[in-house]
């Protein structure tokens, strides 16, 4: 905690030095600002290229007007505007700004004004990044430009692969502050753990990633600035893998984000088997900016203060950005969705008959007694289901979160410099740290152990040894609390300069690690044993004290000790009862690479461009648990060892531009991966992008990529208590999941078909189809499936099946553990389209935009094991088999009007009604959505005697609509909807 307040102590204090310091009276805009240049005389195409990266400009231009010419040399200090009309001097083109540092090239008789619409703003970022067409950026157009973006090696080209930009601008506009909300934008994205779920999702809170095609938390591959970032020192339930976008950074520090929307391991290796996220961030800032905003909804708030500031420290330009983010609790009680008395407590929901008064299993009368005092008024969540209920049953749908108590701080830094008239210097560096205050109920369901209650025991009213069912407290201790704590840190450097020619060579280093601390509270089982039996207590020795004598004392687990009535439990005795996971997980990844780009050679058909290149990564995770958690002495968390590993690799990869003319291109790429001590795998790709007519551009594109298992799916035992169907009864059950070494890499293969139309001036039309099939998926066995053959098993007779051994029952019957594994089992096929609508009117009362993103997925086949049935996980919840909630049809809309300083958005979106395949429930279908955002902005200059203000009001699903209702534990499905309600935010952001 101190830490965490000295970091957010500092980036305040920088923030405020910052803001303060004396700045010229230059325009707002970087290309007004003196900087230092060293270009020396070469093709304008590079010098183009090294302009941008050195003026902090983002310069747009066609590859055909500047193709065989020449720049002069340029050294010295210069305004951006200065410097590029010293370049472009006799080139024949002229420079048009269209916005604050965006400049289009245009060929000088070319008359008119360029339609800014055509453009997505891109700036060069160290390799490996390339040009790319997409929905908002595209060469049908005549005089359209390459920009640079990610999914190629090959700078200044064109690819046919589907891609999406989220800009600065989209990120205010949507009111976002937190990165886990990115999730949200992309209808392509599905099954993300981007909300807290301590039910389901326990070990993941705090962090949040991409899972782009629904094709696991693991298989879509996150970069920053083209080169990659630590995995979580967490992992999923499901035991997936995944990076950590929240602990990225402050942002205010983003550019935009790039997302690559098909397999790209041909370019970028292994987990870039759904595609790629690439978080680009600003290279230069000219004056100090910082905002803050404010979100009030009924029962919490959240806050969010970041800055950033420019510094010109010789001939470089240094970039640190800063946030704060704080969230209070929402509590699940503030929602009558998430309550099981709303509905009755139905077994589906939050309930348990686990109790606290418990359940006794009396062998005199053979079968489970509630406890007495269950129904007394003093224990307001116990009930049962009827008077000859044998459970004393438990609500604890109360003591959750739907949001809960955090605080996060970032830092991030860039800085870029020209080492000499070649070769250019460019470093990272980022921090964050996340503070997450989870709660649950009060005490977890004793799972792990059978508990007897001897006749000897003094609160004891049934005469006789008993079984005891339930746990340790009840609602009277409020709920437990677990604290999850992360530290991540990144650095990377590169160096880049020219060969000769139009050949440039860049290389790159990246360290970043992250260190996670778990600590959450659950009984120890031989305490409460030697509790039952009189000789509980910290300061009791089991081995010679006497019963209930001196500092031994006995735990009554009875209804009586709250009552009055019987012997109450002692605080102290209460604390020697409990212990903690007392987990420290750490990841480190290491990578360096090395890559080569020019033209090959000319030939009819046009320029031959390449790209080459090396990597190397080392990657390790390791988890160390508490002791008690490594002998298995916590009833419900049960028991894991520590484990370390690591994971090296060296990869060789190549890129081929092939044009054919002027309308016609392909793409070529391949790269081969070999993992040291263990196998090898080759990943080819190939696309095509033709553009028949200047309104029409076609793409297509085919490839296969792989994964590899993670360090933790094959050297982890990983304990989890998934809820589960016993017979029609819904427990929760300890599963232990045994790492694998010998499993082998995830393979895809995927295609795409594309199309981008601008049939008239301002709109904009595409649409893909993709299709994955991705085999030897490394999936956790599925604890229903197993318990579903155990219990067929039984039903038909039979005894020492493979299903039967891995369940274990006490003697009651009661489920204590299911066995499982990590395999290459299954299999998933899934098809769909992305269909992108934009368009822009400028009239007298201001510009206009519309525009749309709808995804539709047609086919999501899932084989849980080679020649299982298929299973259609489209539309469904998928609570049985490996995939995650799966609406078929997600849409995001929206209409914004601008005009001088005024700028209204209104955003819908839409979520279809699907299926809920979970086992034992009523309702088995969740209804569709649709909710609103409203956001206005008001830009005022000089308001403060500053720079420029911006003041922003809106509303997050401004109707107030509750999520539908989904028959899981909380009432709701937290993959897919958001539980907060309407959200009423409040903006400033202000220049310097």
């Amino acid at each position: 905690m101190k830490s965490f307040r000295k970091l957010a102590l500092c980036a305040s204090v920088a923030l405020v030095t910052a803001a303060a310091m004396p700045y010229g009276a230059a325009a707002a805009q970087v290309h007004q600002t003196p900087r230092s240049f060293f270009i020396e005389a070469q093709p304008l195409d590079t010098a183009l290229k090294t302009f941008a990266r050195q003026s902090g400009v983002q310069i747009l231009f066609s590859g055909k007007d500047v193709s065989g010419k020449i720049a002069r040399s340029l050294k010295g200090s210069f305004v951006a505007s200065t410097a590029l009309d010293r370049l472009l001097a006799n080139s024949g083109l002229r420079a048009i700004s269209v916005g604050p540092d965006v400049i289009v090239l245009r060929r000088a008789d070319v008359p008119g004004p360029v339609d800014i619409s055509a453009f997505t703003p891109s700036q060069q970022e160290a390799p490996p990044v390339a040009t790319l067409p997409t929905a908002s950026q595209d060469e049908s157009q005549p005089g359209s430009q390459d920009i640079v973006v990610t999914g190629s090696l090959i700078r200044q080209s064109s690819t046919a692969t589907p891609l999406s930009v989220i800009d600065s601008s989209t990120l205010q506009a949507r009111g976002i502050t937190n990165a886990s909300d990115l999730v949200r934008i992309l209808p392509a994205n599905a099954g993300s753990e981007a909300q807290i779920d301590q039910l389901n999702q326990p070990l993941t809170s705090g962090t949040a990633q991409f899972n782009l095609r629904n094709l696991g938390l693991g298989s879509t591959l996150v970069l920053v600035n083209g080169r990659r970032q630590t995995l979580s020192a967490v992992a999923a339930t499901d035991g997936s893998t995944f990076t950590d976008i929240n602990s990225i950074m402050p942002l205010i520090a983003l550019q935009r984000v790039e997302v690559v929307k098909d397999g790209a391991a041909a370019t970028y290796g292994s987990d870039a088997v759904a595609g790629v996220v690439n978080f680009i961030t600003r290279k230069s800032v000219d004056r100090p900016e910082i905002s803050g905003r404010m979100n009030f909804m009924d029962g919490a708030q959240q806050y969010n203060l970041e800055g950033i500031a420019g510094f010109k420290i010789g001939q470089g330009d240094l970039v640190v950005a800063a946030s704060y983010y704080e969230s209070t609790r929402l509590a699940t009680n503030e929602r009558s969705f998430s309550r099981a008395r709303t509905f009755g407590r139905p077994a589906w929901h939050s309930v348990s008959s686990f109790g606290q008064p418990g359940s006794y299993f009396v062998p005199s009368q053979n079968s489970f007694v509630p406890d007495p005092d269950c129904t007394n008024a003093a224990f307001p969540d116990s009930y049962m289901n009827s008077p000859a209920d044998s459970f004393c049953r438990f609500d604890f749908s109360d003591f959750f979160d739907l949001i809960p108590k955090e605080r996060r701080a970032q830092i991030f830094s860039t800085f870029n410099m020209p080492l000499s008239d070649a070769v250019t210097l460019n470093l990272e560096a980022g921090y964050a740290n996340t503070y997450s205050v989870t709660t649950s109920s009060p005490s977890f369901p004793i799972l792990a152990v059978t508990p007897v209650v001897p006749a000897s025991h003094p609160d004891n009213p049934f005469g006789e040894d008993v079984r005891f069912r339930g746990r340790l407290l009840g609602s009277s201790y409020g709920p437990s609390i677990a604290t999850f704590n992360y530290d991540t840190f990144r650095f990377a450097g590169g160096l880049e300069g020219p060969l000769g020619g139009s050949w440039q060579w860049a290389t790159n280093a990246t360290y970043s690690q992250q260190k996670a601390r778990y600590n959450k509270p659950d009984t120890i089982a031989s305490a409460l044993n030697n509790a039952l039996n009189g000789l509980g207590g910290a300061g009791c020795d089991p081995a010679t004290g006497t019963p209930g004598v001196g500092p031994c004392q006995y735990y009554n687990p009875f209804g009586s000790a709250t009552t009055g009535t019987g012997t109450a439990n002692s605080p102290e005795l209460i604390r020697s009862l409990i212990g903690y996971s007392d987990l420290r997980g750490k990841t480190s990844l290491f990578t360096a690479d090395g890559v080569i780009t020019g033209n090959l050679f000319d030939y009819s058909g046009g320029t031959i461009a390449a790209a080459f290149g090396v990597q190397y990564r080392r990657s390790t995770f390791r988890h160390d648990w508490g002791d008690l958690v490594n002998a298995g002495e916590l009833i419900t968390l049960g028991q894991a060892p520590d484990f370390s590993g690591d994971q090296e690799n060296i990869s060789a990869f190549g890129e081929l531009k092939v044009p054919f003319g002027d309308r016609v291109e392909a793409q070529i790429s391949g790269r081969y991966e070999k993992y040291l001590h263990s196998f090898g795998n080759f990943s080819p790709k190939i696309g095509l992008l033709a553009r028949p007519i200047d309104e029409v551009s076609l793409r297509a594109s085919f490839g296969k990529a792989f994964r590899a298992p993670s360090v933790y799916q094959q050297v982890a035992v990983q304990s989890a208590q998934p809820s589960v169907s016993d017979g029609g009864t819904f427990v929760f059950v300890n599963t232990q999941t045994f790492g694998n070494p010998n499993l082998d890499p995830e393979k895809s293969t995927n295609y795409n078909l594309g199309a981008t139309l601008r049939p008239v001036r301002g709109l904009e039309l595409g649409i893909d189809f993709y299709s994955f099939k991705y085999k030897d998926l490394i999936v956790k066995e599925n604890a229903q499936a197993i318990i579903n053959q155990a219990l067929a098993d039984t039903a038909g007779g039979l005894t020492g099946t493979e299903a039967q051994s891995r369940v274990v029952r006490d003697i009651n019957g009661t489920l204590q553990l299911v066995r499982l594994s990590f395999i290459n089992a299954s299999s998933v096929k899934t098809q769909g389209i992305d269909v992108t609508a934009r368009y822009t009117l400028d009239t007298d009362i201001g510009t206009f935009n519309v525009n749309a993103a709808w995804t539709h997925i047609s086919k999501y086949d899932i084989r849980l094991a080679p020649g299982s049935a298929v299973l259609d996980g489209v539309n469904s919840v998928n609570f049985n088999n490996l995939g995650r909630s799966l609406p078929r049809d997600r849409v995001e809309y929206g209409l914004s009007w601008q005009k001088d300083a005024h700028r209204l958005t209104v955003l819908g979106h839409y979520v279809c009604g699907y299926d809920n395949d979970r086992t034992g429930i009523t309702q088995t279908r969740i209804k569709s959505q649709n909710t609103f955002d409203v956001e206005y902005s008001l830009s005022l200059d000089g308001l403060l005697g500053l720079g420029s203000t911006q003041i922003s009001v809106g509303a997050v699903n401004i109707f107030d609509r509750d999520p539908p209702l989904a028959q899981l534990n909380l009432g709701f499905d937290p993959i897919v909807h958001d539980p907060r309600g309407r959200v009423i935010s409040v903006g400033l952001k202000q220049g310097f």
